[in-house]
C-alpha cells in the first residue's frame, strides 16, 4: 500500500509539472519558478500528504543525474578557455562569499560564528537552470553563458566540501589546518575518483554499438560515481562532474555513434526535465510558513547578507589581474544577480542533523532560497532583457540552417559508414548522398543570402579562436613527439597565446 501511495504521488506531481510546463509556454513564466510557486500553493492547500525530501534522496538520487547531465553537455574547451574566471567565481568566490555572508549573518543575528559561517557555506551554491533558460531566449553571448554555468557545476563541489568540513568541526573539535587539509583531499580525490571511472567508461563504450546499452552505462556511471567517491571520503559532487566532463567530450565523440549520441542527450534531457520538475514542486510543498514567519525577521537579514557577499565576491575577484581578462562591469551585474539558489542549498539544510540553531538556520535558508527563484529569478529576465533584447531574426535563422548543415553532414557520415561496413547497397547509399548534398546546397546558398556584418563578425571571432586553439593542440603534439624541442613549442605557444588575449578583447 506504501508503495502504491508513493507512486501516486509521484504521478500527480508529474501530472502538475506537465501542466505548469503547457502554462508557461504563454504565460512567458521561467519554468522553475513556476513550479516552486505551484508547490507553494499545493502545500499550503495541502493538495499532497506531507512528502519529505530528504537528505539521502537528494544527495544520493536526485545531484547525480543533475550534476551528470551538466558536465556531460558542458564543452570542454569552452570550459577550458573560461576556466581562470570560472575558477576564481567557483572557489575563491564561494570562499570569499562564505567569509562574507557568515560574519554579517554572525554580528546581525548574534548567531556563533561557526554556524553563521555554515548557513554561508549552505547558501553559496547556485542553480542557473532557470538563467540559462532566460539566456537562450534572448541571446545571451555564449562566454557568458560558459561562465554561469561553469561556476555553478563547479561551486557546488566547493560549497559542499566546506559545509561539510564545517559541519565536522562543529561536531567535534576545531582543527584549522586538519580542515584545510581535508579540503584539498577531498577536492582532488573526487577529481581523480571521477577521472578514473570517465576514462574506464569512455573506454569500455568504444567496445558497445548499442545505444540502449551505452545509455545504461552512463546511467551507471552517475550513480555509482557519487557513491563510491562518498564511500572512500572524497567528494561526490565533484567526482561526478569529471566523469561526466569526460563522457560528454570524449565518450560521445570517440566512442558512440550519431545514433547513441542522439539517444544519449534526449534520454538524459527527459531524465533532468523529470527530476528538476518534482524537485522544485516538492521545495515548493516542503516551505513551511510557520517557521518562515517564526523566524522571519532572522530570514530579512540573511537575505542582504546573501546578496552582499555575492557582491563582493564577484565584484571583487572579477577583475583582470586575477581572471587575466577583462570582464565588464555589464556580465558582472548579470552574474551577481543571476547567482539563484535552488536545490543544493535545500539539501544541505536537510542534512544538518540535531545541532544547535538548526531550525533557524534551515528557515533562513528556505526564505532566501524561496527569495531567491521568485524574486531574483523574475526579475533577471527584466534585468537581461534590458542588455541583451531579444535574438534578431537573421540570427536565428543563421543558427537554424547552420544546426541543419551540420545534422545533414553528420548523416553524409553515417551513410557513409552504413555502405563501408556493407549495411546498405552502394546504390541506395549514392542515391540518399545526392538527396543531402542537394539539400546542403540550397542551405548554403541561404545562409550566404542572409549573413549580416554582425553575424559575420561573430562566426570570424568563433573560427579565428578554434584555428589558434587548434595550433596550440598542433604544438603539443609536436614536442610530446619530440618533433621540436619544449623551449621552441612554448614559444610559438606564447604566440598563440598573446594572439588569443587579443581575441578575447575583441569578443567581450
Amino acid at each position: 500500500m506504501e508503495l502504491s501511495i508513493q507512486i501516486s504521488e509521484f504521478i500527480g506531481l508529474l501530472l502538475i509539472a506537465t501542466v505548469v510546463g503547457v502554462i508557461v509556454k504563454y504565460i512567458k513564466l521561467p519554468y522553475t519558478i513556476a513550479l516552486v510557486v505551484v508547490g507553494l500553493f499545493a502545500g499550503l492547500l495541502r493538495v499532497f500528504p506531507e512528502i519529505k525530501l530528504t537528505q539521502d534522496l537528494i544527495f544520493f538520487l536526485v545531484l547525480p543525474p543533475l550534476l551528470f547531465e551538466g558536465a556531460l553537455n558542458m564543452d570542454l574547451d569552452n570550459l577550458k578557455t573560461n576556466f581562470r574566471t570560472i575558477s576564481v567565481l567557483a572557489i575563491a568566490g564561494v570562499i570569499v562569499s562564505v567569509i562574507v555572508t557568515g560574519y554579517l549573518v554572525h554580528y546581525l543575528l548574534n548567531i556563533p560564528l561557526f554556524f553563521a559561517l555554515l548557513f554561508g557555506a549552505m547558501i553559496t551554491p547556485t542553480d542557473p537552470v532557470s538563467v540559462l533558460a532566460t539566456f537562450r531566449e534572448l541571446g545571451a553571448p555564449k562566454k557568458l553563458t560558459t561562465i554561469i554555468e561553469g561556476e555553478s557545476i563547479l561551486n557546488d563541489g566547493t560549497g559542499i566540501v566546506i559545509f561539510s568540513i564545517l559541519l565536522e568541526m562543529i561536531r567535534n573539535s576545531f582543527d584549522p589546518l586538519n580542515g584545510i587539509l581535508t579540503f584539498f583531499f577531498v577536492v582532488i580525490g573526487g577529481a581523480a575518483v571521477g577521472l578514473t571511472i570517465g576514462y574506464i567508461s569512455y573506454k569500455i563504450l568504444g567496445f558497445i554499438d548499442d545505444h540502449q546499452i551505452e545509455i545504461a552505462i552512463t546511467l551507471i556511471v552517475a550513480f555509482s560515481t557519487f557513491i563510491l567517491a562518498e564511500y572512500l571520503h572524497v567528494s561526490g559532487v565533484i567526482a561526478v562532474v569529471a566523469a561526466g566532463l569526460v563522457i560528454g567530450n570524449y565518450g560521445t565523440y570517440f566512442s558512440m555513434s550519431p545514433t547513441t549520441r542522439i539517444a544519449l542527450v534526449t534520454f538524459w534531457g527527459f531524465f533532468v526535465f523529470v527530476i528538476n520538475s518534482i524537485i522544485f514542486l516538492l521545495i515548493g510543498i516542503d516551505i513551511h510558513f510557520d517557521k518562515i514567519l517564526a523566524f522571519g525577521s532572522s530570514i530579512l537579514l540573511a537575505i542582504p547578507a546573501v546578496l552582499v557577499g555575492r557582491a563582493v565576491a564577484t565584484y571583487s575577484l572579477l577583475i583582470s589581474p586575477i581572471t587575466g581578462e577583462r570582464v565588464s562591469m555589464l556580465w558582472r551585474n548579470i552574474i551577481f544577480w543571476g547567482g539563484l539558489h535552488g536545490t543544493i542549498p535545500v539539501a544541505l539544510a536537510l542534512s544538518l542533523g540535531d545541532i544547535p540553531y538548526r531550525d533557524e538556520i534551515a528557515s533562513m535558508t528556505f526564505g532566501v532560497v524561496l527569495f531567491s527563484l521568485v524574486f531574483q529569478g523574475l526579475s533577471l529576465e527584466f534585468v537581461a532583457r534590458k542588455y541583451f533584447g531579444r535574438k534578431d531574426e537573421s540570427r536565428i535563422r543563421y543558427e537554424s540552417l547552420i544546426g541543419r548543415r551540420i545534422a545533414l553532414k553528420a548523416s553524409l557520415e553515417e551513410i557513409e559508414r552504413m555502405r563501408r561496413e556493407g549495411e546498405i547497397p552502394g546504390e541506395i547509399a549514392e542515391r540518399l548522398s545526392q538527396d543531402i548534398k542537394a539539400l546542403l546546397e540550397n542551405i548554403s546558398e541561404e545562409l550566404s543570402s542572409i549573413l549580416t556584418e554582425d553575424i559575420k563578425k561573430d562566426v570570424w571571432l568563433a573560427a579565428w579562436r578554434k584555428v589558434l586553439l587548434a595550433q596550440k593542440s598542433a604544438l603539443r603534439d609536436a614536442a610530446r613527439k619530440d618533433l621540436i624541442s619544449d623551449e621552441i613549442a612554448s614559444n610559438l605557444m606564447q604566440e598563440v597565446d598573446s594572439e588569443l588575449e587579443k581575441e578575447k578583447e575583441m569578443g567581450w
